[in-house]
Order: C-alpha cells, then structure tokens, then sequence
C-alpha cells in the first residue's frame, strides 16, 4: 500500500489553499493521478506528489515525508551530511549479499554523493539513520548504483554496499563503529583482551597474545552487524 495524501495535504506541503491544488490537478496533465479514495476525496501517491512539487518549484526540497540522515566519509576524509526523503533500506539476510538505500535527493546532493564514492578505496557510512531501523554504520565500499529520474523531474538515488561491512552505530550524533577482530587462531585462556558475544575481541596494549601484532593476526569487522550475528551463531554450536 503506497502511503496516501489527500488534497487537503498536498495544500498544506505546498503552503497553499485546496483551491490551488484542484487547479493543478485540472490545468497540468502531469499532476500525479489519485490511486485511491473518492471524486469528492481523492488519494493521492505521497511520494509521486513530493516528486511533482519540487519539479514545478511548488517547494524548495521534499517536506513531511519520512527522511534518512545519512553522514558519508570520503576517501580523503571529507565528511558530508545529506538527507534522503522516501527512503527505502533493504538489508540483506545474508554477509556475502548486498544491502541497498534508495531516496529522493537534490541534484546537488547527488552529485555529492556521487563524487564521494567514486574514489578508489571507496566511502564509508559514518552513520545513517533510516525510519523502522536501528543507526548503521558501512566502513567502506559505499557507492551510487543508480541515478533515477521521475517523469514529474524527481531524482531518486540508490546506494549499495557489501552486507559483511554493515556494524551498528556508535552512540551520539557523530556516528562510527565499534570494530571486534577475530584472530586467526583462537585465543587461549590467559588472553585480556576484551571480549564480545559474537566471539570477536579488542586487543589491549598487555596482552601477550595481540598487543601491538594484532593488526596482521586479526580479520576486522563492525560491531553489531551482520558478521557479528554470523560469528555469534557460529560460537554457540
């Protein structure tokens, strides 16, 4: 079911009276048609309406639709915070798949976006915040897979990236991921490092068996995503 507006609130979006959206509806032939409701009370697509609005200049940028906050660091380190309305995350089930977020976005910050992951060693998600999830977090490899525009002129955007670099998010505005490493050879007992359900762990300076050689001896990856639910499931048979 597509979420549905009526007539009254596409006026209200537009800052408008219902007057003047009945004269759009009658006087653009590419006004989004009703999918629902009545003659008197038609229902209209949210999203195709948002689309409409911000293609004939009716609003400066997509309002009261549901939005992901998305912070996106580059190759070279630059940060850039952008807003995606309509957003649509599909998460994969499985490590080896494909997670995928799709959104409405400006021209410019398309572009952006576009230039940030285009680098070679690719961008990561610092933090994004999407409707009906928790905060995640990608440490590389994001990129834009398509660029889609509307007929009524709206640009939809899709990102992409590998499922096994999903981590959850740090706390706080700033975003970031915990990273747990599993070493190659399972730790014995006197290992201090600090441990994680997922069977993952954190070297500390002291520990005989990591320390400062962690780096070579260690598989990284983010905390609370997908590899960690893997590993933890692993650990318990």
């Amino acid at each position: 079911m597509w979420e549905r507006v009526l007539l009254a609130e596409v006026a209200r979006m537009a800052r408008v009276g219902r007057a003047a959206v009945v004269n759009w509806c009658r006087r653009h032939a590419d006004f989004p048609g009703p999918v629902g409701g009545t003659d008197v009370h038609p229902q209209f697509d949210r999203s195709a309406v948002v689309a409409w609005l911000l293609a004939h200049d009716k609003i400066g940028v997509p309002v009261a639709m549901p939005a992901a906050s998305l912070v996106v660091v580059g190759a070279g380190g630059v940060s850039s915070r952008f807003r995606l309305d309509g957003p649509w995350l599909v998460l994969a089930d499985d490590a080896e798949g494909e997670d995928q977020l799709s959104g409405w976005s400006t021209d410019a910050d398309a572009d952006e976006l576009a230039a940030l992951t285009a680098g070679e060693f690719g961008a990561s998600v610092g933090r994004l915040t999407a409707p009906g999830t928790a905060p995640l977090a990608v440490l590389g490899e994001v990129r834009v897979i398509e660029r889609f525009r509307s007929g009524a002129g709206g640009l939809r955007v899709t990102l992409a990236w590998p499922a096994g670099l999903r981590g959850a998010a740090a706390e706080g505005s700033a975003g970031g991921v915990v990273r747990h490493g599993v070493p190659s050879a399972r730790s014995g007992e006197g290992c201090a490092c600090r441990r994680y359900d997922c069977g993952g762990l954190v070297p500390v300076d002291w520990c005989a068996e990591h320390g400062d050689a962690a780096g070579p001896v260690m598989d990284w990856h983010p905390g609370g995503g997908i590899r960690c639910t893997a590993l933890a499931a692993t650990s318990r048979r």
